[in-house]
């Protein structure tokens, strides 16, 4: 174990065997670190923290918060942390709101400078967070989820496994597993064709996610009807997951970047002749 003497260790912390905790760090009482954790200097790791080893918490993040909640009440819940997580610079994680209740995040996720996490979040496996990226109460990131700089996910919203969700984009809805979601027009425009290879899925499996994309985006059927088809038109493999996700959804989901069917566009062809007087009037 190595603690600078300039850190501010609480002797009611616990720490495991190999923590390393830098100059101008504070680890307050109540606190849980394993084995190889590392707290850089002006790190905070604050009361009601548990998190497992080789946990790593950069410069000046603030794990442990209390909630930014107007009706936040006396007694608190926790933050719990799993083995193997990076968060690095200016990093904030806040603890659930209710007793018995915490914010929870998985194992090998990599939050990048200055993401934040709301009160009661659920962050599985190995997702990756852009600078910035924000999440607020109640959200839900699935495992391999991939949340890009500047992203604003809304209260209660889920982003499912393998989604990709684009820069700056604004989540109000939840974004369905393996799905593609554009930064600038927050709409869907297709699949993680890219997270599906390097995760290791099959050709048919990726077959089979873009005839069930076809299903819910292109067919125009009743929900009830979308969700029947996914259920007997495919019977195995991930398209499995994606009916499990959408059967479970209450806030809506985002919705294809895709003309309507029926729309036209119609061009205006400038009628020369027409034109001339004007200009030769305007000068």
């Amino acid at each position: 174990m190595s603690i600078h003497p300039l850190a501010n260790v609480s002797p009611e912390a616990r720490l495991g065997v190999g923590v390393s905790i830098g100059a101008f760090a504070s680890v307050e009482a109540d606190v849980e670190l394993g084995d190889n954790c590392t707290v850089a200097s002006g790190a905070v790791v604050k009361s009601g923290v548990k998190a497992g080893s080789h946990n790593e918490f950069c410069e000046h993040c603030v794990i442990g918060g209390a909630p930014q909640h107007a009706g936040r009440p006396q007694h608190i819940g926790r933050v719990v942390i799993g083995e193997g997580n990076v968060f690095r610079e200016h990093v904030t994680i806040h603890r659930a709101l209710k007793p018995e209740t915490a914010t929870t995040v998985g194992n090998g996720n990599y939050v990048m400078a200055s993401g934040h996490f709301g009160h009661d979040c659920t962050v599985g496996n190995n997702a990756i967070f852009a600078n910035g990226a924000m999440l607020g109460g109640h959200v839900s990131v699935a495992d391999r989820a991939f949340v890009s700089g500047a992203v604003a996910v809304h209260q209660f919203c889920r982003v499912g496994r393998l989604a990709m969700v684009g820069g700056h984009a604004r989540v109000v809805q939840d974004v369905p597993p393996f799905m593609l979601l554009d930064g600038q027009s927050g709409c869907i425009v297709g699949l993680n064709i890219v997270g599906l290879r390097r995760s290791g899925h099959t050709p048919e499996d990726i077959t089979s996610l873009k005839s069930a994309y076809r299903l819910i985006y292109r067919r125009g059927l009743p929900w009830k009807d979308v969700l029947e088809a996914l259920r007997t038109e495919f019977t195995n493999g991930p398209v499995t997951q994606l009916l499990d996700f959408l059967s479970a959804g209450t806030r809506g989901f985002v919705q294809e970047r895709r003309a309507p069917p029926a729309a036209t566009l119609r061009l205006r062809v400038p009628d020369e002749d027409a034109a001339a007087p004007i200009r030769i009037k305007a000068g």
